[in-house]
C-alpha cells in the first residue's frame, strides 16, 4: 500500500473516532520540483521535516508522521520529531498503519469514540 493511500485511511479513522472537541488536518507541506531541483511552486514558510497529519483538542496539538510499510524517515523528519518530543514536550509519532495509530492515541491519552 502507498503512503498516501495509508494516510487516506488514517484520515477516516480519526475523523470517525475522534471526540467532537478534536479536529484532524493534513499539512501540505509538499513542494513539486522542476528538472533542475528547484521547487516548481515554493512558499514561503514551508519546512522539511513536518509531519503529514496534525490532531488539535482541548489546548493540545499531536503530530503524526504516516510511512508506507518500509517507509524511514528522513534526516529532517528525525530531526523534527525529536524536537517534539524532547524539546517542546508536543506529542509526535511516526506511524505505518491505522492500528499504530490507534495505539499513539491511546498512549496520548486520547480517548476515542472507540474507547468509550
Amino acid at each position: 500500500m502507498k503512503e498516501n493511500q495509508i494516510q487516506a485511511l488514517i484520515v477516516k479513522y480519526l475523523r470517525a473516532v475522534l471526540p467532537k472537541n478534536y479536529r484532524c488536518f493534513a499539512v501540505p507541506n509538499g513542494s513539486q520540483r522542476m528538472p533542475s531541483g528547484k521547487p516548481a511552486n515554493a512558499v514561503p514558510g514551508l519546512t522539511a521535516g513536518i509531519p503529514d497529519l496534525a490532531i488539535v483538542g482541548d489546548g493540545r496539538i499531536f503530530f503524526i508522521e504516516v510511512k508506507a510499510p518500509k517507509g524511514r524517515l528522513s534526516e529532517a523528519q528525525s530531526e523534527f520529531g525529536d524536537f517534539c518530543m524532547y524539546q517542546a514536550m508536543v506529542p509526535w509519532a511516526c506511524v505505518h498503519s491505522v492500528d499504530e495509530t490507534r495505539l499513539a492515541l491511546n498512549e496520548w491519552g486520547i480517548k476515542t469514540k472507540e474507547s468509550v
